[in-house]
């Protein structure tokens, strides 16, 4: 199979063993025993996350983040024809377009809540089944390790690269990885070939839709397309592309909200300079620079950036080469790949995030990287496997596990948060929804909104465009309590996570303290306020039932007005 890579290697020798390495051929006996043993281990790795999660949480299942009961409030919302998270209420809480449209148009499955645990795992195989493919096209004898030492190989990479942990998040990211894969079999079959698969065509224009970031891909795209002269489908991706991101911007402007999400607007200081606030060229640039500085700092980028550098050196090789004669098509596949992958590199660390706990936006440019590395280095990947002994399948797992240390901790660190968004955000649901039910107000969003009639008024500005306004515009807190005047809201709920000054009229009525293994974290705690006196009776009663129902370990202090302690829970 493709003659081009064996070149090289046909008549390659390993000395050390004393026997000849010649390219393998795969025939389709070698497709069923890899493959499975990959499948398997994705399998293994997401029932050990799932189950860890499980027990966390008393058998019932909570993703680790509340953003996924974002979603799944704004896709049923969207199943009844509102683009919010209330009827009548637009907003533009996500900061992805696609995943909460296909989770509506997945509803009719009937899995409820597990309808993004669903996604995800079929997600998470199907990036180990690209991956095979990948391994496939690029002639890697993957198929010549045993079975055993594949199967491990395949859950310590799953495990360092925290895919069972992101499946569990209940989010974007999984989707994400497979197409981002996915796509990188695409761009070597069309290096090969010549051809552009309908499928990768539709996995470059799918990429921004699922992740604002990864516009950048289809830049990158479109700039491979013009190095290969096919200046029609650089036009076409270009355009299909800005079309549909442009349309969706379009979409947000006519329901009255800023052509970018919410979400996005307040986790990105250059986008909210260029499209909000309209601060200036300069000011746009000076906030970039910030972020690139801020993202350099951060958990993960030596990681990203370390990928590319181990890459570089194989440049350095050939280089003389280049100016010789046209490369080969084994090296331009190489040349594509790694200048995709420092392109991509470049755009997340330069225009997406990266301090985000648990960390997730850059989960799909080390995947990248990674797969990127074997096609580079693929010759001697190719060595590798065919002398997969347990003692250098053990080392590599041991380095890799090292490398990527911050990200194999998550798969500990995940069930935790899973906990927690049990001990926190669920109860608070609880609350608001069998004990209160009447409307509040919060600074945070997740699993208080879902399910919940009862409007739940956003103070953090994520779902809310008034309460966003608010908080970039007022230097005082008023204007919550304006906000809540307006609505009929008369208690709120603050999450102490997030840094919210409020009202100094308002009454501090009661201090909810989780259990669970990360209770022990100062700032975790919930704090309940109430406008006015009046409003007291009615919610202390409230909580004096709510308090009752918690979980063994979490702690209701409340307080009665002036500071006098009250019964706890």
């Amino acid at each position: 199979m493709s003659s081009f890579w064996t070149q090289d290697t046909r008549s390659m020798t390993i000395a050390k063993h004393g026997r000849a390495f010649a390219e393998n051929t795969w025939q389709e006996r070698d497709f069923v025993r890899p493959l499975v043993s990959i499948l398997g281990a994705l399998l293994a790795v997401l029932a050990l996350e799932i189950g860890g999660a499980l027990a966390m949480t008393h058998g019932q299942f909570m993703y680790a983040s509340d953003a996924a009961y974002t979603h799944m409030t704004l896709a049923q919302q969207i199943t009844h024809g509102t683009y919010g998270l209330y009827p009548g209420e637009a907003s533009a809480p996500s900061s992805t377009i696609l995943y909460p449209v296909l989770l509506a148009f997945l509803q009719p499955l009937g899995l409820g809540t597990t309808l993004p645990l669903f996604i995800n795992i079929v997600s998470t195989l199907a990036t180990g089944f690209f991956a095979f493919l990948l391994a496939r096209e690029t002639s890697l004898p993957i198929h010549r390790i045993a079975a055993g030492r594949l199967f491990l190989l395949t859950a310590v990479i799953a495990v360092a690269l925290d895919l069972p942990g992101l499946a569990i998040l209940g989010l974007e990211h999984s989707l994400h990885i497979a197409m981002t894969v996915a796509y990188l079999l695409g761009l070597v079959r069309f290096v090969r070939r010549g051809r552009c698969d309908w499928w990768w065509f539709v996995c470059i224009l799918v990429q921004p839709i699922i992740r604002f970031e990864a516009a950048g891909m289809l830049v990158a795209d479109a700039l491979i397309f013009v190095a290969f002269r096919r200046y029609g489908y650089a036009l076409a991706t270009f355009i299909i592309g800005l079309v549909l991101v442009g349309a969706y911007s379009l979409f947000l402007h006519s329901l009255g909200l800023p052509i970018l999400p919410s979400s996005v607007l307040s986790r990105s200081d250059w986008s909210n300079a260029a499209l909000v606030s309209h601060s200036g060229p300069f000011s746009v640039i000076a906030s970039i620079v910030e972020n690139l500085y801020s993202n350099l700092r951060s958990f993960g980028a030596a990681q990203m950036l370390g990928g590319v550098a181990l890459a570089t050196p194989w440049l350095g090789w050939i280089w003389a080469d280049l100016w010789k004669r046209p490369p080969a098509k084994a090296d331009q596949i190489k040349l594509v790949t790694l200048g995709f992958m420092a392109f991509v590199t470049l755009a997340q660390l330069t225009g997406g995030r990266l301090d985000w706990v648990p960390p997730r936006y850059e989960a799909y440019v080390l995947v990248l990287n990674l797969c990127g590395l074997a096609i580079i280095f693929r010759e001697r990947v190719s060595a590798w496997c065919e002398f997969a002994t347990w003692p250098r399948s053990v080392a590599f797992c041991l380095a890799l596990m090292m490398v990527f240390a911050g990200y194999a901790a998550q798969f500990l660190f995940i069930p935790a948060r899973a906990e927690k968004e049990f001990e926190g955000s669920y109860q608070l649901h609880r609350f608001a929804l069998e004990f209160y039910r009447r409307p509040v107000a919060a600074n945070f969003l997740g699993y208080i909104n879902f399910e919940n009639p009862n409007y739940v008024l956003d103070l953090s500005g994520l779902s809310s465009e008034s309460a966003r306004q608010s908080r970039a515009r007022e230097q005082k807190p008023d204007w919550m309590d304006e906000l809540m005047e307006k609505r009929g809201v008369d208690l709120a709920i603050i999450d102490s996570t997030n840094v919210t000054s409020v009202p100094k009229s308002w009454i501090k009525l009661a201090d909810l303290r989780p259990a669970g293994l990360l209770a022990d974290e100062a700032y975790l705690h919930y704090i309940f306020y109430v406008r006015h006196g009046s409003d007291v009776p009615a919610a202390a009663e409230a909580l004096d039932r709510f308090a009752r129902t918690l979980p063994t370990g979490s702690h209701l202090q409340r307080l009665f007005p002036g500071g006098e302690e009250g019964p706890s829970g």
